[in-house]
């Protein structure tokens, strides 16, 4: 995860700027594990067991434990004494909380953007779910990380994670096509050099609605038939 601009830079003897120090094994699990769960069609509670992960991601248990128990300390998945760790629960509470922290995050940082050009994120009806979904998650992340603001950045990685689900479902229902245009109206706005705050704050409360305005009806639906509805890998 990039953090904003006032992370310290990295110091040191070693002056030699083209050499990335290797991952620890714990990093690797963690990035693994995160893609895995934002590609995979999440269920709600899923066990996630350490010996299949280590077996999948051809890695150590002690890792992947690691692993996990930073994504739960992030509050990304949860973890349950004596039974282990799980994906989140789809919960019209828990989302709308997220929503109410992530909407005044992301305002927040809106205000303290220094203005820039923004490279488009091409937003059309042709973007697959998941291209749709991490487009609207690369808008909200750029806003955090070009406020300079390190809190607000692992607050809006949190927002994007937990609510990443919830996206899918709509991207993949009959919103889809107003997901779009919301989106791509949002993208336009952002991309826009000297747009004024207002027109961004506009269009991000506007799509932030739309999406929240689904949370009820999706997580009804989600929690009926136990799994989310957009493709998972064989």
């Amino acid at each position: 995860m990039r953090c904003c601009k006032n992370t310290p830079q990295r110091r040191g003897g070693n002056l030699d700027f083209a050499t990335e120090p290797e991952p620890a094994k714990a990093d690797i699990a963690y990035d693994a594990i995160l893609r895995l769960l934002y590609s995979y069609g999440r269920v709600p509670e899923q066990h996630l067991r350490e010996q299949d992960l280590a077996y999948k991601l051809d890695l150590g248990r002690t890792p992947v434990r690691e692993a996990l128990q930073r994504l739960a300390a992030e509050g990304k998945i949860q973890y349950i004494p004596q039974r282990g760790f799980f994906t989140r629960p789809m919960s019209e509470g828990t989302l709308l909380d997220f929503y109410v922290v992530g909407r005044e995050t992301l305002i927040s940082a809106l205000k303290r953007m220094r203005p820039r050009v923004r490279e488009s994120c091409a937003v059309t009806d042709k973007l697959s779910p998941d291209e749709l979904a991490l487009s609207a998650e690369s808008i909200f992340t750029s806003i955090a990380e070009e406020a300079s603001n390190c809190e607000a950045c692992k607050i809006v990685h949190r927002f994007c994670f937990c609510t990443h689900p919830l996206r899918m479902e709509i991207i993949t229902s009959e919103l889809r096509p107003v997901f779009v245009e919301s989106l791509a109206r949002l993208d336009r706005v952002m991309s826009k050099v000297g747009a004024a705050v207002n027109q961004m704050e506009s269009a991000l409360m506007d799509h932030l609605d739309l999406e929240q305005g689904a949370v009820p009806r999706v997580v009804q639906e989600v929690n009926e038939r136990g799994l989310t509805g957009f493709p998972r890998p064989a």
